[in-house]
């Protein structure tokens, strides 16, 4: 097996919140809960659900970007979810992030090449190194170098994103995380971005962790994909296995959304129906068992499914598949 780059062991991370504008008393928002995975070197991983089901979230704990509730966070085999900031300095290089608007994460005052000086200056590389580090990676990202001499005004949605991945690449790191990085492209210019990370990928061994609400982006591109619905993983799957072998009936109905590939295709739409359970103290029993068309009466209302491998590779949770569980 191939050297494991990230692991994730039983992550939480809760928020208090008010219970209301004038009352002290404060809830809990289960932002993440209870999140297990494994990324090894050369995979990309990827991280789906609805807007609110905690990807982003996921994202700044893995990085840290804020503390953990609990649970740990491995980088490279050393556990980095305790660790206080200047401990954390050293490990800052190693992971980069792809935002998901290349305009904002520009700074607009400032020319591409005086952005990756910036960087050299601050992890103490020579000006010459720098640029020809610079150079070298605008022609990676196929981009031509005079580029360099341009504000972020002047370029691109396409052009911004191509130098935001340059940039996260700059100091070679092992490991790089993408929070919704092409969905703010045209269809055409996201095919580009995506194969553009496929090349990187086979020629430089990168490892990242790639989070979407596309489905079709996250089939094309990811190798193992995990699926979130309210801060919990509802199903973990390579990505071949899980798109031919859909298991949870919210996994189901996602999948059921995406475009249809020919007008003449059959439309197969699942539509949810019921309310969503709130992120805030939610009680006990399954976190989508309001949505199901499988409820179960007594059981998914009461007991919290438990993420468990059906086949090889393949985990739910699901109590459709206890049974199976108990069979084996």
């Amino acid at each position: 097996m191939s050297e494991e780059i990230i692991r994730v062991e039983h992550l939480k991370k809760y928020f208090q919140v008010r219970s209301g504008f004038f009352s002290k008393s404060h809830k809990v928002l289960k932002a993440v809960d209870d999140v297990s995975f494994t990324i090894r070197k050369g995979e990309i991983f990827g991280v789906v659900g609805e807007s609110g089901c905690g990807k982003s979230t996921l994202a700044r704990c893995i990085l840290r970007l804020g503390d953990v509730t609990d649970g740990n966070v491995f980088f490279q085999g050393h556990d980095i979810s305790r660790l206080k900031p200047a401990q954390l300095k050293e490990y800052r290089s190693k992971m980069q992030m792809v935002f998901q608007n290349p305009f904002s994460s520009f700074n607009p005052s400032m020319t591409i090449r005086q952005t990756f000086l910036e960087i050299g200056r601050v992890y103490g590389m020579e000006r010459a190194a720098t640029e020809e580090r610079s150079r070298e990676l605008v022609r990676q990202v196929r981009l031509p170098e005079d580029i360099l001499l341009r504000r972020p005004n002047e370029l691109s949605g396409g052009q911004l994103q191509r130098l935001a991945i340059a940039r996260a690449l700059f100091l070679n790191p092992p490991f790089i995380l993408a929070d919704e990085a092409v969905s703010a492209l045209d269809v055409s210019v996201q095919a580009q971005i995506l194969n553009l990370i496929l090349d990187l990928r086979d020629s430089l061994g990168l490892t990242m962790l790639f989070i979407s609400h596309d489905l079709t982006v996250v089939e094309h591109l990811c190798d193992t994909v995990l699926v979130m619905y309210l801060g919990s993983v509802v199903e973990l799957a390579p990505t071949r296995e899980l798109f031919a072998n859909l298991l949870h009936p919210y996994s189901q109905a996602l999948v059921s959304a995406k475009p249809r590939e020919h007008p003449d295709a059959p439309a197969n739409r699942i539509m949810l129906e019921g309310e969503a359970k709130s992120a805030i103290d939610g009680g006990s029993g399954c976190r989508f068992a309001p949505r199901c068309r499988y409820f179960q009466s007594g059981k998914c209302d009461c007991d919290t499914p438990v993420l468990r491998e059906v086949t090889p590779g393949h985990f739910v949770a699901c109590h459709r598949y206890d049974e199976t569980e108990e069979k084996q």
